[in-house]
């Protein structure tokens, strides 16, 4: 007999039915074949619905059974007095149907196992008739999970996850940028009291939230980043069944040139000078710090324009001569060749080859603007910033400004102002275009005209 009652935790959940269709009462908008044959549906109530799903199997009536008052279940017969062809057939339409109502036990089960989740499945003929007529089509049913909970498994699996570009496993500072973007928007929903599920990426999510970006200070790029963040895990979203609205496809990425600084070689010089046995030095840093491998890591950097992912773990990435640095760049995977500035082979030298392994990321910002402070960068310097959707000045000591990124722009002004040719600039950089590289470097237009005038 073919059971046709679902049961979760011993609650009745819901009856199931197979019908043959008769063409002649109803058009169901699927051909039958001239065989006489007649589509078998399944029809159930939920919440006071009829649902009804096409099973996508076919039989003559006259081999198909109604369930009496003693039976339970419709159902093809086996019969022994029929052909071994059609016991075959009645065979195998009786143990597609099991399956199907297999797949209604699941989802019976999908529901009731998400009831307690913010952004639970709700039990209705829309998720049922998916459901069903996914798995009975061979495709995976796609059941909404809690958003949040999503974000979260997306970005643990981010960890291991391979650039197809190139080969390379996601930096561990993509993966930094996703935990801080998650961070912001849950403070959002938090502040808001808003749940993160998926109703809530709707059009006027990102006015809501680009709002509260505003209030909160954050820079213009910062909240384009977050976005294009958010995008990627709603694309993932999207493709994977758990997102149909197309709302997230238009929210703002557009970047902004930022105003930044660069260190001149006489300010680079002054940091590698710093004399972290001095007891005035000790006196202002923590002596359990790594803020002396910091500082050199960084000098290095100065002097070879590599990025924070590539000199981070320099002595295991690169090969390194009495007069070059062989490294692969981790971000565009270009070989580089880099020419050994004194203060590099002094570095390498101090460490004989064996390089530290820079700490985490956010703490060598703090380690630099130390540095800087005790450097005596503290020239009065202002950067025009766009936050909270206005243009700002922001005035403070130049150390204030240092930051990771600081040493490859300085590296490539600093080139530049040598007159070394843009080309050989842009080897090592790795930028594509000039237009990008004059974006990119830093200079007055008295600096600019002087080095034409050259």
């Amino acid at each position: 007999m073919i059971q046709s009652e679902i049961f979760v935790n011993s609650r009745l959940m819901m009856r199931v039915n197979f019908n043959l269709i008769d063409k002649s009462k109803e058009k169901v908008g699927v051909m039958d074949g001239q065989d006489g044959k007649q589509q078998i549906w399944l029809t159930t109530t939920i919440n006071n619905e009829r649902a009804r799903v096409y099973t996508r199997l076919r039989i003559e009536p006259c081999f198909w059974i109604k369930k009496s008052r003693t039976e339970i279940g419709e159902r093809a017969i086996e019969d022994g007095n029929f052909s071994n062809v059609q016991r075959q057939e009645s065979k195998r339409i009786n143990k597609e149907l099991k399956n199907i109502l297999k797949y209604c036990q699941e989802y019976a089960n999908l529901v009731s196992g998400s009831n307690l989740m913010e952004d639970a499945m709700p039990f209705n003929k829309q998720t049922f008739v998916k459901y069903l007529s996914d798995r009975i089509r061979g495709r995976e049913a796609v059941i909404r999970k809690n958003a949040e909970e999503f974000i979260k498994d997306y970005i643990k699996r981010k960890a291991s996850m391979v650039n197809a570009k190139t080969s390379r496993k996601i930096s561990d500072g993509t993966v930094y940028n996703h935990t801080n973007a998650l961070k912001r928007l849950q403070d959002f929903c938090r502040q808001k009291r808003k749940r993160i599920v998926w109703d809530l990426f709707d059009k006027r999510f990102a006015e809501d939230f680009t709002t509260w970006m505003n209030d909160q200070g954050f820079a213009a790029n910062t909240i384009a980043s977050q976005y294009s963040i958010i995008k990627v895990w709603l694309k993932e979203a999207e493709v994977e069944g758990y997102i149909t609205d197309k709302s997230f496809h238009n929210y703002p990425t557009a970047t902004h040139e930022v105003d930044n600084i660069y260190l001149t070689e006489e300010e680079i010089l002054r940091i590698y000078q710093i004399d972290f046995s001095d007891e005035e030095v000790k006196k202002q840093i923590d002596p359990k710090s790594n803020i002396e491998q910091t500082r050199d890591l960084f000098v290095i950097a100065c002097w070879t324009g590599l990025r924070y992912g590539d000199y981070r773990d320099l002595a295991s990435r690169a090969t390194i001569t009495e007069d070059r640095i062989f490294i692969t760049t981790h971000k565009t995977m270009t070989p580089v060749e880099i020419p050994l500035h004194p203060m590099v082979r002094d570095i390498l030298n101090k460490y004989e080859g064996k390089l530290p392994r820079s700490i985490d990321k956010g703490k060598t910002n703090v380690h630099l603007q130390k540095c800087g402070e005790l450097a005596h960068i503290d020239t009065p310097t202002q950067l025009h910033r766009v936050r909270g959707g206005k243009d700002v000045v922001i005035s403070e000591p130049k150390f204030k400004f240092i930051k990771n990124h600081t040493a490859r722009r300085s590296f490539c002004t600093n080139m530049y102002l040598r007159n070394i040719p843009t080309k050989a600039i842009m080897d090592i950089s790795g930028h594509t275009t000039e237009e990008n590289f004059f974006k990119y470097i830093k200079i007055s237009r008295k600096q600019s005209a002087e080095r034409v005038g050259e």
